[in-house]
């Protein structure tokens, strides 16, 4: 039994869901930091954040969230979450969650019709980079899964808003693209484990808003860049995996990185276990030092 476990109870209901957040950090210096519903309330939360040497001493959110959609035929089911102006939430995706553990690794189970899709979130140890894996563990007929990426390439400290500089321009690598916003920014390398198309619609959803950032008195809203969209069949039984990186990657390897990286974590099923789970993440390793 995990220590860390909440039901669809608790996960659907906001109130008590976006207050608990989830933090990962590793030894390059760079760290994952979102709610347990994965609707960002902080300008510093983001799925990749990282230093950016050549620009400063600050971190910077490059990822700072991705949207997965379900189709199954024709009907759009979006598992994300965002908060917009006037108290909406949009696309309210936590409605479909049913489970939330961190025993190893941050896993949500989701639940659309007779779809039972699960998300395991590892944020790789000496590198800068994020791995998602998606299993469908349940399904009864044909599925269709887009992965929708949310870029900000900013610092921690500021917001970005949608300007004529942020340039649009992509590159092909295997499995997915390499992209950067601005000059100075380390290109973002994005790819799969399996063969997608990446659908080229780049706009900018505006108005997005941070509660926590306004409850302490600042500007809390910003808007962010979607270049377009990772789009890929997916059976029963199988997983597909999503890395987001500073370099890129084999993805004929990234299978057995990812089960690699949730292996090497101490399981979170008691308190001390925990602990030692924490302590961890306060290591940095640069320059071939700790």
């Amino acid at each position: 039994m995990s220590y860390l476990q909440f039901d669809k109870t608790l996960m659907t209901n906001l109130a008590e869901s976006l207050p608990r957040e989830i933090l990962r950090s590793n030894r390059s210096g760079s760290y994952s930091c979102s709610t347990i519903v994965d609707c960002n309330t902080r300008k510093y939360h983001g799925l990749l954040v990282v230093p950016v040497p050549g620009l400063d001493d600050e971190n910077h959110v490059l990822l700072s969230s991705l949207d997965a959609t379900v189709i199954q035929h024709g009907a759009e089911f979006n598992l994300g979450l965002h908060k917009y102006g006037g108290g909406n939430f949009s696309p309210r995706g936590h409605k479909y969650i049913r489970e939330f553990s961190a025993q190893q690794v941050p896993t949500t189970t989701y639940r659309v019709g007779d779809v039972i899709l699960r998300r395991e979130m590892m944020f790789q140890h000496f590198e800068d980079r994020i791995i998602i894996r998606y299993t469908l563990v349940d399904s009864h007929c044909p599925t269709t899964m887009r992965l929708q990426p949310f870029l900000a390439f900013r610092s921690v400290r500021e917001y970005t808003y949608e300007n004529d500089r942020a340039s649009r321009d992509f590159q092909e690598v295997r499995n997915g693209i390499k992209t950067c916003m601005y000059q100075g920014y380390p290109e973002l390398f994005m790819q799969l484990n399996k063969e997608n198309e990446f659908v080229y619609k780049p706009d900018w959803y505006r108005g997005l808003e941070y509660p926590k950032e306004q409850e302490r008195g600042y500007a809390g809203n910003e808007d962010l860049y979607v270049p377009g969209y990772f789009v890929f069949t997916i059976d029963k039984g199988e997983s597909v995996v999503f890395s987001a990186g500073l370099n890129e990657i084999d993805t004929d390897t990234l299978a057995d990185l990812a089960e690699y990286e949730k292996n090497v974590r101490t399981p979170r099923d008691n308190f001390y276990n925990t602990l030692v789970n924490s302590a961890h993440q306060f290591f940095v390793h640069r320059n071939g030092e700790d």
